[in-house]
């Protein structure tokens, strides 16, 4: 064999190989994805991780059914639930049925709305479904992104972050969803404060026991996270639960153990200019903020870690900036 024709039979051999181990990795980040195509990407994918479950594997709920209270057995008084009031209609979503679904396409009245949850940052979320004006429906893409629901779109295929309320790769990329304000709390404090709510139905069409909390043992260990996240802070543990706050570019997490004063009287905080009342229901153990005119802000119950993640620019409510102080030595335990 001529040397010319072993250095081209050599080049031919390395393109092969590279052009196959080149599909293969294209093969391999196509499934990592979980099939999405990736474009127009606000985000680094080195922190996007399959959860395990593939697109669509935890089923979307798109009509919803709903009970009154009084025909309601299955939720106990103690379960917590993501109440959502729009339009003067309250309605209540069982955090055991949403674990097993993590978004509602449901409908107040006229406006359509998708009530999120991601079980591994335990945040609540809700937001209308108008985006540009056109309805769209949201499903669960199985991907996450800073251990947190990264939703999609069927209309286009664009993936969402939830704790970011904004498209992050796809035709709708830096398109921001309406926040609108829910309420995590006990059914017991929820139908009190709204007796003609509907709480949803266990009778979603998907065969699962709603009793069995799959995220149990998740919750209980507080030291570690199911996939990594960028961005890490020590002032608080893990997942201390803290509500997050955003007004403008300025955010602020709240820890819930340093709110429980706000039971007895309303706390006054001002956050980039706008001042808030926060109160704080000891029972449900759940706060809510409201500004000047007694509008319900919206906010964000969730791991401390979650709200870092997202938001490393925070400051924490009861915090001195690098001071030692009580509020750290009460909720870290003297660290």
């Amino acid at each position: 064999m001529s040397t010319i024709r072993f250095i081209t039979l050599l080049f031919l051999c390395s393109f092969i190989s590279l052009y196959s181990l080149t599909a293969q990795s294209a093969i391999e980040a196509y499934c990592s994805y979980n099939g999405f195509e990736l474009n127009n990407v606000e985000i680094p994918l080195t922190a996007v991780f399959q959860a395990g479950p593939g697109k669509e594997g935890v089923p979307s709920i798109e009509n919803p059914q709903f009970l009154s209270p009084a025909n309601t057995s299955y939720v106990a008084d103690q379960d917590l639930v993501i109440g959502v009031y729009v339009n003067g209609i309250a309605k209540a979503y069982p955090v055991k049925v949403m674990n097993y679904h993590e978004i509602i396409n449901d409908q107040f009245g006229k406006e359509h709305i998708a009530v999120t949850y991601s079980p591994l940052s335990a945040s609540a979320m809700a937001f209308s479904a108008q985006v540009g004006g056109k309805k769209q429906t949201f499903g669960v893409s199985g991907l996450l992104y800073n251990n947190n629901l990264l939703f999609y779109d069927w209309e286009t295929e664009s993936l969402w972050s939830q704790l970011l309320g904004k498209a992050v790769t796809g035709p709708s990329s830096g398109q921001k969803l309406l926040q609108v304000p829910v309420e995590k709390t006990t059914w017991a404090a929820w139908k009190a404060q709204h007796p003609q709510t509907k709480v949803l139905s266990k009778n979603t069409g998907y065969h699962r026991n709603y009793d069995i909390d799959p995220y149990s043992l998740y919750a209980d260990n507080t030291r570690k996270t199911m996939f990594p996240v960028e961005f890490r802070d020590r002032k608080l543990a893990l997942k201390e639960k803290v509500m997050g706050l955003r007004i403008g570019r300025d955010f602020r997490a709240y820890p819930l153990a340093l709110l429980r004063n706000a039971s007895k009287a309303p706390i006054v905080d001002q956050l980039n200019g706008v001042q808030i009342q926060i109160s704080y229901d000891a029972m449900s153990q759940t706060a809510q903020v409201t500004d000047s005119d007694g509008r319900i802000l919206p906010t964000i119950d969730t791991y401390w870690y979650a709200w870092f993640a997202f938001h490393p620019e925070t400051d924490i409510y009861g915090f001195l900036p690098d001071q030692y102080n009580l509020a750290m030595e009460f909720l870290s335990g003297g660290r």
